[in-house]
C-alpha cells in the first residue's frame, strides 16, 4: 500500500509502497482510513527540526499522520467483533503501559508515549493498526471526513478546559492556524460571549473564520488593526489562548487580559519567551500550559461535532489524494490553508 513516511533523520518525506499492516494483535483494531489531516507537527517533522530529532530518530522509518478517522475492518483478540464496521477517530497519544506513571494508572502522564504517526506507524496510508481503547466512536450523522478534525479540536477543547472556560466568557485566540481556529469555533459553540482571533499576515485563515460568523478577527499587519483590537479588548478578556507557537506573542497575550485573567499556552514555541513579570504580578494574571489531551476533551469535541457538524465543516479548506502529498505539504508550509486533508 502507498504510505507517506519519514525514512531518515533529515529533511523531507517519502511516498513509498509498504506491506499492509496485517491482522490486528490482542486489543488492537485494523482501521480503513477515510481522511487524515496535516498537522503542524507533520510540517516540523518534514523540516526535521531539532525538537523532533531527539525522540523520533530511534523510530525511523515511520509512517506519519495522526489526525484521522476511518472504519474498523478487523479486530484482534479481546475486542468485541461488533466493532467491525464502526466509524471511529483515533487518539494518537498511545501510552506505553510499562513506565512508572502507566503502572500507577496515569496513562496521560506516560513517560514513553508511543504516539501514532511519530513512533507507531500512522494514518497517511490506507490502513492503520491502533489500540481499540484509543479509538472513539464517531457519532451518527458526523461525516467520516469531518472526524479528522476531532484530534486538533481536542487540543483546543483541552486548552479551554485548562483555562477554566465557562459560558459567557470573553475569549481571545492568538494565532488563526488550525488549532486556533478550532479553539475559536469551539468557544463560540460552547457559549462564549465574545471570541476574538488575532493573526499576522493571516488573511485567508481569518477570512474562513469570518465566513463562519466570528466577526472579531484582526490581522495585525493591516492598517488600523491595533486600534480596532484595543477597542474590542475593552477592559480585558477573561481568557486568552496562545495557539501560534510564537514566543513573542506570550507577552502580547498577557496585555489582552483583564485583571486576574488567564493565559493558556497551547502552542509549542521552540525558543524562550520574554514575559512582563510586573504586569503578571500587578494584575494577578495566570499563565497555564496545555498539553496531554485527556479523554474528556475528546468527548467534548465529539459531542460538539454531533450537535453542529455544519458549524465546523468550513475548517476543512483543501483535500488531496495521498498520492499528491507533496503538493499538499507545500501548500501547508505556505500558511494559507486552514485544515488540509489527505485521502487514501
Amino acid at each position: 500500500m502507498l504510505s507517506l513516511r519519514k525514512l531518515e533523520a533529515a529533511g523531507g518525506l517519502s511516498l513509498v509502497e509498504v506491506p499492509e499492516p496485517g491482522s490486528p494483535g490482542p486489543g488492537e483494531v485494523l482501521v480503513r482510513v477515510a481522511a487524515t489531516g496535516i498537522c503542524g507537527t507533520d510540517l516540523s517533522v518534514d523540516r526535521w527540526t531539532a525538537s523532533y530529532a531527539g525522540f523520533m530518530g530511534k523510530a525511523l522509518p515511520v509512517t506519519l499522520g495522526h489526525e484521522t478517522a476511518g472504519r474498523i475492518v478487523a479486530v484482534g483478540a479481546g475486542v468485541d467483533p461488533a466493532r467491525i464496521g464502526c466509524a471511529i477517530v483515533v487518539d494518537p497519544a498511545v501510552a506505553c503501559r510499562r513506565c512508572a506513571r502507566c503502572r500507577e494508572g496515569d496513562f496521560i502522564g506516560c513517560l514513553d508515549r508511543q504516539a501514532v504517526g511519530l513512533i507507531r506507524d500512522g494514518a497517511f496510508a490506507p490502513l492503520l493498526l491502533a489500540p481499540d481503547d484509543y479509538c472513539y466512536d464517531l457519532p451518527d450523522g458526523v461525516p467520516l471526513e469531518l472526524g479528522a478534525l476531532a484530534e486538533p479540536l481536542s487540543v483546543g477543547a483541552h486548552a479551554l478546559a485548562v483555562g477554566g472556560f465557562t459560558v459567557g466568557m470573553r475569549i481571545a485566540v492568538l494565532g488563526p492556524g488550525p488549532i486556533g481556529q478550532g479553539v475559536a469555533a469551539l468557544a463560540r459553540h460552547l457559549g462564549a460571549a465574545q471570541v476574538a482571533v488575532i493573526g499576522l499576515k493571516d488573511a485567508p485563515r481569518l477570512d474562513v473564520l469570518r465566513a463562519m460568523g466570528i466577526g472579531d478577527c484582526f490581522d495585525m499587519a493591516e492598517p488600523g488593526a491595533a486600534e480596532a483590537l484595543a477597542q474590542a479588548r475593552g477592559e480585558g478578556f477573561d481568557l486568552v489562548v496562545e495557539a501560534a507557537g510564537v514566543p513573542e506573542v506570550i507577552d502580547q497575550g498577557l496585555a489582552l487580559l483583564r485583571p486576574q485573567g488567564v493565559l493558556v499556552v497551547a502552542g509549542m514555541p521552540e525558543r524562550p519567551a520574554s514575559v512582563d513579570i510586573m504586569r503578571l504580578v500587578k494584575y494577578r494574571l495566570e499563565i497555564r500550559g496545555a498539553s496531554r489531551v485527556p479523554p474528556s476533551a475528546w468527548q467534548m469535541v465529539l459531542k460538539a461535532l454531533a450537535e453542529a457538524p455544519d458549524s465546523f465543516a468550513p475548517l476543512v479548506t483543501h483535500r488531496f489524494p495521498l498520492a499528491q502529498a507533496d503538493a499538499a505539504f507545500r501548500l501547508c508550509h505556505g500558511r494559507t490553508p486552514s485544515k488540509v486533508l489527505l485521502l487514501p
